[in-house]
């Protein structure tokens, strides 16, 4: 298992390329150095002063910044989640993963 200092600046990558944010947009919001915020997405360093300030600038709660479970598996381990669970989705569940799929393609 990676560590948390990975796998957190795993995730705020993550979070800040999902909001269309660079790593200077992110870093000014957060008022932290963009040096610095490239030293926590590569997982150089852990950002205890800066880890609030970052979940403000990216608009979400603290808690979800360790949210990186899915960082931590394969492909087919993911696949295999996915199909079995597929079965138990009632109608509308199944429509959203249908179109969410669907939209990805």
């Amino acid at each position: 298992m990676d560590n948390i200092r990975v796998l957190l600046g795993k995730r705020i990558k993550e979070l800040r390329k999902y909001n269309g944010m660079s790593q200077e947009q992110l870093a000014e919001a957060a008022n932290i150095e963009q040096r610095s915020l490239s030293h926590i997405e590569c997982g150089d360093t852990f950002p205890s002063r800066s880890l609030l300030e970052i979940a403000k600038a990216l608009k979400i709660e603290l808690k979800d910044l360790f949210d990186f479970e899915h960082l931590e598996l394969n492909g087919q381990t993911m696949k295999d989640y996915i199909l079995n669970n597929v079965e138990s989705l009632n109608g509308e569940d199944l429509k959203t993963v249908y179109r969410v799929i669907k939209a990805m393609k």
